[in-house]
């Protein structure tokens, strides 16, 4: 028995299907049994379910072999590690492991924590097979690619980087291992909202994006008649009317964007997903019309910055030509673009934040209906150099016990990091203008500011738009803080958004 655990990253009302365990289930053999326990689910006591696991199947004919941790930065890094010391300090027999993107980002900060046992850095379908043989004996550990850790002279093993496989290489998500209805929630796309991948990895070589760093500059793309297949699935069984795609690069070519159109269109449902800019304001006027008709209700796109110099420093390989663009084609076909933007360039950043603000009240001329992501830059290790030349793990952590403090929280989420070149004062610029931005045009995923509120929002918000004032709003940080149905709910991240959790300002 393997137990597979998801920590809690956000509110059970936002939980979406555990991707990435049921691929890693489903690539074991049949003669392993394995299960997930969520914690993203409601009133589920994560450390009680494993140590109620273990104990259960303790000296039956299929102990527990291993308990395995995904982990992302972020929220989930702080349900984790308390979670994963505890089931170690009930269970020291019981080998941990953890993968996903924040061990494969920082293999050294989790092997230093004496409660983790192994690292699975990358794609984790094989290693974590291949580490089972290990547990058993048959396999040396240093002879498995993707395997991080501690030899018993106490110094770390990270083992060489695996080649991976794309996903029709791999099993068909096991859905019959959850409770898919618990997993369907409405969105602003639909009342029963899934999520799907159909693709791995990403062919850029942006030098801020942690997924290059995990994957390199690769993606593996799913034939859309498989993709079709397991949607139909979805919506027939289930009941699923719209979808997210989790995929990092969504459409690379028109002709591969044209088929899984067509092949998913007989579906009726609405849909959201990543592409890039350059790649959008290559597709003829067809394509647009044909995704329209799919269902493509949102796109989101890594804009980044409104200056040309900026995005060639990042390595971005677009031009704020190409994002206007695709905010003007998105308008005549009645998608919304979600664009995203990272402030604070380390060499000049009041300059590089002037200049994106600047941009994004273009781009508001040009889509009214844009919508408004903000991240402020947060250095992440690469393969190829960091955008502004900046060492990514100077001065980060080296325990996970200071991993979890807020202030580093603050920095995974992008929400406050505590770099040398940004500082309150700029901070503050950045989210006094999306304030304003979002009071004078409520997001459509605002649903939990009262109606009240988002009248007299948009009336305060008027003069400052069009004048260009967005110091020190005061006035609509209160409008804000009394119309709200519940508190700002900050573990709703960007597309995942029900319907009625705005951003946060």
């Amino acid at each position: 028995m393997i137990i597979f655990v998801n920590p809690r990253a956000t509110r059970p009302k936002n939980r979406r299907f555990p991707l990435s365990l049921m691929a890693i289930g489903a690539a074991l053999p049949d003669t392993i049994t394995w299960c997930i326990i969520d914690g993203n689910r409601p009133d589920v006591n994560v450390l009680e379910a494993v140590s109620s696991c273990i104990n259960t199947q303790r000296g039956g004919p299929d102990p527990v072999r291993a308990v395995a941790f995904t982990v992302m930065p972020g929220p989930q890094l702080v349900s984790a590690v308390p979670i994963a010391a505890a089931v170690k300090a009930r269970h020291p027999d019981v080998p941990i492991v953890w993968g996903g993107n924040f061990p494969s980002l920082y293999p050294t900060s989790v092997l230093n924590a004496n409660y983790v046992d192994w690292v699975v850095k990358g794609q984790g379908e094989a290693t974590f097979g291949e580490l089972l043989d290990v547990l058993d004996g048959r396999r040396d550990p240093t002879e498995v690619d993707g395997l991080a850790f501690r030899k018993p002279d106490g110094t770390n093993w990270i083992g060489p980087e695996r080649h991976w496989r794309g996903p029709d290489e791999l099993p068909p998500p096991p859905y019959h291992k959850i409770d898919v209805a618990e997993y369907l929630h409405p969105t602003y796309l639909g009342a029963r909202s899934g999520v799907y991948q159909a693709s791995i990895g990403c062919p850029y070589g942006c030098k801020f994006c942690g997924v290059i760093s995990v994957f390199g500059s690769r993606e593996r793309q799913q034939s859309p008649a498989r993709t079709a297949e397991h949607l139909t699935y979805l919506v027939r069984t289930h009941g699923m009317d719209s979808v997210h795609f989790y995929d990092n690069n969504f459409f690379v070519g028109e002709d591969h964007a044209r088929e899984l159109a067509e092949r998913i269109a007989p579906l009726g449902i609405r849909w959201w997903c990543e592409a890039r800019v350059d790649a959008l304001s290559r597709f003829s006027l067809d394509t647009w019309q044909l995704l329209r008709r799919a269902g493509l209700t949102m796109v989101f796109c890594g804009a980044e910055s409104g200056s040309d110099a900026v995005l060639k420093k990042m390595n971005k390989k677009t031009t704020t030509a190409q994002i206007v663009e695709v905010a003007a084609r998105a308008r005549d076909h009645g998608i919304i673009p979600e664009f995203s933007f990272v402030f604070g360039d380390p060499d000049n950043p009041e300059e590089e934040i002037e200049n994106t603000l600047a941009f994004v009240r273009k781009l508001k001329d040009v889509n009214p209906q844009m919508e408004l992501i903000s991240y402020f830059y947060t250095p992440t290790p690469q393969r190829r150099g960091t955008y502004g030349d900046v060492d990514a793990l100077l001065g980060t952590p080296t325990s996970l016990e200071e991993w979890v403090q807020p202030e580093w929280l603050a920095w995974m989420t992008h929400e406050d990091p505590l770099v040398p070149w940004l500082d309150r004062r700029l901070k503050s610029r950045v989210e006094d203008f999306e304030l304003v931005l979002k009071s004078r045009f409520p997001s459509v995923h605002d649903h939990q500011t009262r109606g009240w509120g988002k009248a007299l929002g948009r009336a305060l918000a008027r003069r400052r738009w069009d004048s260009g004032a967005f110091a020190d709003p005061y006035a609509l940080r209160a409008v804000r803080r009394w119309a709200r149905r519940t508190p700002d709910d900050r573990q709703a991240y960007g597309h995942l958004r029900p319907p009625g959790t705005a951003t946060r300002n």
